[in-house]
């Protein structure tokens, strides 16, 4: 006789990861956020600023994202060139998920490795969209004169959401402990006019 028993199943958390791309002058800032989902990663959000949109104006689109999505687990950003200035003032907003990270050639390399690996492997779901697919296309990785490798794009072409996208999805590939706001300014919000990116079923109720 049998005393075998089918083990109970165990659904792997879910949580999103933000990924925070600076513009300066003649580039654009950009947000993409990933939800990860055991080893799979669902792009459920890329928004792109116009050209010359104020830092403060992102720190407020993040805070909004933070208020409002269920279980954001940590906000990535980029603050190479920008010196310290952006996260002195995401701290002060009171993000507390927020880490600043200064991306040289080796890191970048290591982000674009995992992100490939990951595409390769099929555990990336995007939504099409023809302009981000041009991004993903068109980055290339040149070896420089001095032996170093760089990443690049085109002239006229940008990769702000493509860098934004990468750095949610590689430091997703962590389980950072959850995070909660105290409280959430936004209590009601409307999902179709703040955030038409995403599904109503990812705010909070």
């Amino acid at each position: 006789m049998s005393t075998s028993q089918k083990e109970p199943s165990s659904q792997a958390p879910k949580f999103f990861v933000a990924g925070v791309d600076l513009g300066q002058k003649q580039d654009h800032s950009a947000v993409a956020v990933v939800k990860k989902r055991d080893k799979e990663f669902d792009l459920v959000l890329l928004k792109q600023f116009e050209l010359g949109t104020e830092y403060g104006s992102v720190v407020g689109y993040l805070k909004l994202l933070n208020e409002n999505l269920r279980d954001l687990r940590r906000i990535m950003i980029d603050q190479t060139g920008v010196g310290e200035t952006f996260m002195s003032m995401v701290n002060n907003s009171g993000l507390k998920n927020a880490r600043g990270i200064n991306l040289s050639q080796p890191t970048k390399q290591d982000i674009m490795t995992f992100l490939k690996h990951c595409m390769e492997d099929g555990l990336v779901h995007i939504p099409y969209d023809r302009e981000f697919m041009n991004e993903l296309n068109v980055e290339r990785l040149e070896l420089q004169e001095t032996g170093k490798l760089k990443y690049s794009h085109p002239a006229g072409t940008h990769d702000d959401r493509l860098w934004a996208f990468a750095l949610a999805i590689y430091y997703g590939r962590y389980d950072p402990p959850g995070y909660h706001p105290v409280a959430a300014v936004n209590k009601y919000p409307s999902p179709g006019n703040l955030m038409p990116q995403l599904p109503r079923s990812l705010w909070k109720k």
